[in-house]
């Protein structure tokens, strides 16, 4: 149980034994818990008003099957409240109402286009057992679908996992297994460059292994050292082994809240992060071998009205010719208008290792020859303002600004018959706005995002980076039995790459902006019975996301889910 839950149940625990003894608390106070204003007046009564979390991405799936996100999260830090009440012994409390029903089990099953195989979901987990978690999911979903290319589009998705936590006394130990099939095909391949074709040979298969374990500390004390030792594994191969790559992860995290007795003001809590990733990757035309380690020292403190990190990103990799980067870390979050407005800013550098096991889950028709990029961004600014309408009602925005020294970019020219994408890299100065507004009532559930994006290369163009990406989702409760789900997308204009002139010009042409629209709905007939109709483009609109690939037109998916 996180720490900030165990104080806000603490401080409870008093205030109903006063209400129970007769006895009242002194003064009056307020503090903050876990994203919570709490009010406790003389007279013993408790009101408290639920905060917003602010900064977190929604998440969507759409039929593009793109995901893009903005970075612009701040990390919560556990601080102690210097509230102090008088102890009393808390009496048996009689539970009036028993809990609610959770069940173990959950199976669904759906069907879409009848050419390929049935959605089918199942899952099972332990429940309310003190002593460790365990569960495991197993789930599959395909579709095929004629788009304008000489065959069908396909897709497939194959997932199992097995997962559990043991439970001690000051630590968790947990562990994971993952394994994850896609299946696609090259539909956009150029016909007039094959005499004879095969459907079959026209399939690409993606398999990922992960397996994972670790421990952390589960102090409830602030004066012990919290820690997370985790070891993380990926296997992950394409094309019948064509590409292959082992990638290892050791990541660790120690954390201590400290003050000093002088200063009342300087508390805070230390960080101390190492990551060491080793990667093996080998495809027809490259191998390559690397290691990764990254260190990064920072303090967080926590003033009366603002919060303020401070720290050194250090990265090094053995075979890059520049062997060690570091640069500051600083980010300042501050209380403009108490619980209504806050200001946030933040600068950082960055440094990532692109392999295919990021490179095929992006663009999935992606060539299998490309190179092991490592993504340099020197310069990572952000600033912006966040805050809440009201207890429901949430809101993010700002700019930031990045400078990258290899962005990866896709462009296809189809000189290979399968259209595949080739990887290149550039300098890139990128320009963000954004805005994120959230609401979450009793019926209406809204999320909604906006990007908009300039870049700045300095050798290429910004092959299928849209300008604008909208996305919203709305779901709305009608009674207890059926809930309403709108998801929009609208993606800008997105280059393409057509070929390059006499003087390694490139010559680009212009995809169309995406509009798409989705809607969902879901019936409970029970407790334990529900079914479920989705439908994806509902428009039927004509879009394509990468050059000479058609997205998928309107397309449905309906069925039921039992809990058991």
């Amino acid at each position: 149980m996180r720490f900030e839950n165990i104080l806000f149940f603490v401080l409870l625990i008093p205030v109903f034994t006063q209400a129970q003894t007769g006895n009242a608390v002194e003064d009056s106070s307020i503090i903050k818990v876990a994203g919570m204003t709490i009010h406790i007046p003389g007279d013993g009564k408790l009101t408290y008003n639920y905060g917003k979390k602010i900064g977190d991405d929604p998440i969507f799936k759409d039929s593009v099957k793109v995901e893009t996100s903005v970075e612009y999260n701040f990390l919560d830090k556990k601080v102690p409240s210097n509230f102090e009440v008088k102890t009393i012994k808390a009496p048996k409390i009689k539970m009036t109402e028993p809990l609610e029903k959770i069940y173990k089990r959950f199976v669904a099953i759906g069907i879409n286009d009848f050419k390929s195989a049935p959605l089918f979901e199942l899952s099972h987990t332990t429940i309310r057992n003190r002593k460790y978690n365990a569960g495991f999911e197993i789930q599959h979903i395909s579709q095929n679908q004629t788009v304008g290319s000489p065959i069908n589009a396909r897709y497939g998705n194959s997932n199992v996992a097995l997962y559990g936590k043991k439970f001690y006394d000051k630590k968790t130990l947990y562990g994971s297994f993952d394994y994850d099939h896609n299946l696609v095909n090259f539909h956009g391949f150029n016909e007039n460059q094959f005499l004879i074709y095969d459907e079959k040979s026209l399939n690409r298969g993606l398999g990922k292994f992960n397996i994972e374990t670790g421990l952390k500390s589960n102090y409830k004390d602030e004066r012990y050292w919290g820690y997370d030792v985790n070891i993380n594994y990926d296997e992950f191969s394409m094309d019948e082994m064509s590409v292959v790559e082992h990638r290892v992860n050791l990541a660790a995290n120690i954390n201590k809240y400290s003050e000093l007795k002088n200063y009342d003001w300087f508390k805070g809590v230390f960080n101390l992060d190492f990551e060491a990733s080793y990667l093996n990757s080998g495809n027809p035309l490259n191998n390559h071998e690397s290691a990764l380690f990254s260190l990064f020292p920072a303090f967080d403190l926590k003033l009366q009205d603002v919060d303020l990190k401070i720290g050194v990103k250090t990265f090094y990799q053995t075979i890059d010719p520049r062997k060690f980067t570091a640069n500051v870390f600083a980010e300042a979050d501050f209380g403009f208008v108490k619980d209504v407005l806050h200001i946030f800013a933040r600068f950082q550098n960055d440094y990532k290792r692109l392999s295919y096991l990021d490179y095929a889950y992006e663009n999935p028709f992606v060539a299998n020859y490309g190179d092991i990029l490592t993504q340099r961004t020197p310069i990572d600014f952000m600033g912006g303002a966040k805050g809440a309408f009201s207890s429901k009602s949430s809101f993010n925005f700002g700019f930031r600004y990045r400078y990258h020294t290899k962005l990866p970019l896709f462009y296809n020219i189809s000189n290979d018959g399968l259209n595949e994408f080739v990887i290149v890299a550039d300098k890139v100065d990128h320009r963000q706005g954004f805005l994120e507004f959230i609401h979450e009532g009793k019926k209406l559930d809204l999320l909604a995002k906006a990007e908009y994006n300039v870049y700045d290369f300095y050798k290429y163009e910004a092959f299928h980076l849209p300008n604008i990406y909208v996305e919203t989702r709305a779901s709305y409760k009608l009674k207890d039995k059926f809930v309403v789900g709108v998801d929009l997308f609208f993606y800008g204009s997105q280059l393409a790459l057509d070929s390059f002139d006499s003087g390694n010009k490139a010559i680009t042409s212009t995809l169309n902006p995406i509009f798409d629209f989705n809607i969902d709905v879901r019936y409970n007939y029970s407790e334990k019975l529900g079914g479920f109709l989705k439908t994806n483009n509902i428009l039927n609109t004509k879009h394509v996301r990468w050059d000479q690939y058609a997205n998928y037109g309107i397309n449905f998916l309906i069925g039921l889910d039992y809990n058991f």
